[in-house]
């Protein structure tokens, strides 16, 4: 104690070089109200963040995501270890740290920034983007992948495009916003989250998000994918999609019903009534999917209709197999009660129907 109450007695630069370059965390340990003092303060922080950022001998410009890692570890853990959170990093640090050690500020610049997002501190994250020389695009787009990966929300973009991203440069280079990223916030109904990359001009991939949109979202997300499709390349008409979603077996049945609002009558809807039809073996709301179409205005008329010859019934049971013949006759029966001809109908089927 008389050794610390020597030291005490030092110039406070002199002390904060001591310390800096021994073990801050012991002499923290030691409990001693003007050490803690000193290594509270923001320019004791400052010198010891610029000393560890030396320190670890990563050049200035990251090469790979896990140098942004290693930044936060031996940089910044420490001195939040000593604190227990990282409410440290504050405007006023950042002011600081851009004055005094400018090159340190600029190394751990992408290391602040995650850190920083991760604990919700946007106005000081931003503070750093405009006291040093970083580039969000960094690493051809892998550092932006990680955030929005790590941080799925409406905030995180709005954050990236107030600070100068280039949203559709960085879509175009392929490392960002791929498909497998969209597919997930699709898979999670973010529909807001699409909506923002579509409000700055990106062309989403509508035919492979579709696919995922009929059975992991809701209306409103399928809604939106096809109209941003009919603004761009119109690759997708609504028939299109109703067949997909007849022959999807884990497509939503509010979904379904939007799909089938969406089509007019028509001979697709023909179609959609027998392929739900023959997919109800593998898909246990076929027959509740069958009764949405049937009951939509003028649906009677059009899903009796005969095909190349061929009527729903006939068609059918060209399919007939004793698996699914049970799963086939609700369909069967409706179609003999709409009028078509059991003409050819095979005995068995005949049973069950009566």
């Amino acid at each position: 104690m008389n050794t610390v109450f020597e030291l005490n007695r030092l110039p406070s630069p002199v002390l904060t070089r001591i310390i800096t370059y021994s073990d801050p965390a012991t002499w923290w340990s030691i409990e001693n109200r003007s050490v803690r003092a000193l290594i509270n303060s923001t320019s004791f922080r400052c010198g010891w963040v610029a000393h560890l950022a030396k320190r670890t001998n990563i050049p200035a410009l990251v090469t790979c995501i896990e140098d942004i890692d290693t930044h936060i570890c031996s940089v910044l853990e420490p001195v939040a270890h000593i604190t227990g959170s990282h409410s440290w990093i504050t405007q006023n640090f950042v002011r600081a740290l851009g004055t005094n050690h400018p090159e340190s500020l600029n190394i751990i610049s992408l290391a602040l920034l995650r850190t920083l997002l991760l604990n919700g501190k946007l106005d000081t994250a931003s503070m750093v983007v405009q006291h040093t020389n970083v580039k969000l695009d960094v690493l051809d787009g892998q550092f932006v992948r990680k955030l929005v990966s790590q941080f799925s929300e409406l905030w995180m973009l709005q954050w990236l495009a107030t600070n100068g991203l280039d949203f559709s440069d960085i879509y175009n280079r392929g490392n960002c916003f791929g498909v497998s990223q969209l597919i997930d916030w699709v898979t999670s109904d973010r529909v807001e989250l699409l909506q923002f990359l579509a409000d700055r001009g990106l062309q989403l991939p509508v035919r492979s998000l579709i696919e995922y949109a009929l059975g992991y979202s809701e209306p409103k997300l399928v809604e939106f994918l096809m109209f941003h499709d009919a603004e761009n390349a119109c690759e997708l008409s609504w028939n299109d999609v109703l067949m997909m979603a007849c022959t999807e077996a884990s497509t939503n049945l509010n979904v379904f019903a939007c799909v089938v609002r969406m089509t007019e009558p028509s001979i697709v809807w023909t179609f959609a009534a027998l392929c739900l039809a023959s997919h109800a073996m593998v898909d246990s709301y076929a027959y509740d999917k069958f009764i949405t179409l049937r009951n939509m205005p003028d649906a009677a008329a059009w899903i009796v209709k005969s095909t190349r010859g061929r009527t729903p019934i006939e068609c059918l049971c060209e399919r007939l197999t004793y698996e699914n013949l049970t799963y086939i006759s609700p369909f069967v029966r409706d179609f003999i009660e709409l009028g078509v001809s059991t003409a050819n109908m095979p005995s068995i089927m005949s049973a069950l129907c009566q």
